[in-house]
Parts: structure tokens; sequence; C-alpha cells
């Protein structure tokens, strides 16, 4: 899960979240932000995304961005400290510290989003993710499954809670969510490769060829696919 990540995911729904501070404006540790006031939040995130289109949709360290990450890194932490009832906010520094290699960080402001009431698809998924890389599956599992009963038609969700179970060895339950996930819109070619590893951890090599084959031909490009099928028995 890269930048393109965080940019396919924002904006997403604006709830009210608590980060540090009041509603009118909050005051940074050194006083920097002291009486500055959270103005046009969408515009200003939006102007930020528009820093990283410059960057062309990359901001890992290198020779020749760090500079501009570093100075994005910050605009964004300014705005989260400026606007810490600002979702859309929370959630793009989350993914960027997450792409960035901070996953520490970008729990603290997934769990924030988390702790409000209501439903959050995208901070659930992401969420569920470090869990899953902490190897923490029962935690990655309960939280989607709460987030799937708050959202049951959200596509993403059931995909993620689909890879959560086919990672604990649950088969019934991943194809279940997995099957799910695609009747509510998430692409078939990738349904189809992730059923067909379902169908491989339980022996079922003709059964995987086909779903393989499948997703294929809905994405020739996808090298997971092609791996999974060269390696799969002869015939």
């Amino acid at each position: 899960m890269g930048i393109g990540h965080l940019k396919r995911n924002w904006p997403i729904r604006v709830a009210t979240v608590v980060l540090v501070a009041s509603t009118s404006g909050c005051a940074s540790r050194d006083g920097v932000l002291r009486g500055q006031q959270c103005i046009a939040p969408d515009a200003r995130l939006a102007t930020i995304m528009r820093s990283l289109d410059q960057l062309h949709g990359s901001c890992m360290p290198d020779t020749t961005g760090q500079i501009s990450c570093d100075r994005l890194q910050q605009e964004l932490g300014r705005q989260a400290l400026l606007c810490p009832q600002h979702e859309p906010t929370l959630f793009v520094n989350a993914a960027f510290a997450y792409d960035m290699h901070r996953p520490t960080d970008a729990q603290e402001y997934l769990d924030i989003v988390l702790a409000r009431r209501g439903s959050h698809p995208s901070a659930a998924i992401l969420r569920s993710r470090i869990a899953t890389e902490d190897g923490n599956l029962p935690y990655a599992r309960r939280m989607l499954e709460e987030q799937v009963t708050l959202a049951p038609d959200h596509a993403g969700l059931h995909e993620a809670l689909g890879g959560v179970l086919y990672l604990a060895r649950n088969w019934t339950g991943a194809a279940r969510e997995l099957t799910k996930a695609g009747a509510l819109g998430s692409p078939r070619w990738r349904i189809a490769y992730h059923l067909g590893l379902v169908e491989e951890a339980q022996g079922n090599v003709d059964n995987a060829r086909r779903l393989y084959g499948e997703s294929l031909q809905g994405n020739p490009q996808w090298s997971a696919a092609k791996s999974r099928l060269t390696g799969l028995p002869s015939q």
C-alpha cells in the first residue's frame, strides 16, 4: 500500500475527531501555532495533496526529493495540529506516515479516528494492515468485523477481512468475505486472484489455476497472478 492508496482514499467522510487541544485553535508544544485557527481544512489539505502530485505521487526518501518530502511531512503535521477535528487530515497523516515506514505514528492517528463512533472504513483498513504486519490477526479481525457491522456495503472492508481470515487459515470465511467484496464492487481480477490463493491453500489446484487465469484475463499485467499460476503443478 503506497501513496497511491492514500490518494485513492482521500477525502473520506468528515467526522469530529479530537487530536489535541480545543475546537477553536490549538497550541503546539513550543507555542508556534498558538492562536492560529483551522480555516478551510478541505481546501488546505487539497493544496498539500497537489504538492504531492508535483512529486509524481512518490515521497520516498531519495537524493532529489527529500527536502520536498520533509516539507510535505511538516505541512501535514502542522495541519493536524491546527485542525485536530478534521478526519481527512488525520487519515492523510496516517497514510503518509505508513508510506514513510513510520507505522507507530500512523497507528496513533488511526486510533484517534477509530475511537470515534461511527464507520471509518479507510482508517480501519489501514489499521488492520498495520496490526496484521505486527502479527496481531485477532485484533485486525475484530476491528474489521466491527466496521463491517457499521458499513455492511463497503467492499473494501469485506476484502480486507477476507485477507485477514485467509492469513488465519479460515478458508470458508475468507471465501465468503471475498465473494461479498466482489458483489459490492471490488475488481473481479483482484477477487479472483485472492480466491485462487484460498483454493490453492486447500490443495484445489484446478480451481486455483482457473481463478488465476481469470485474474490475468482481467489484468494481464498482474505479476502476482502470473507467478502463482507458473508455480502450480503441471496438469
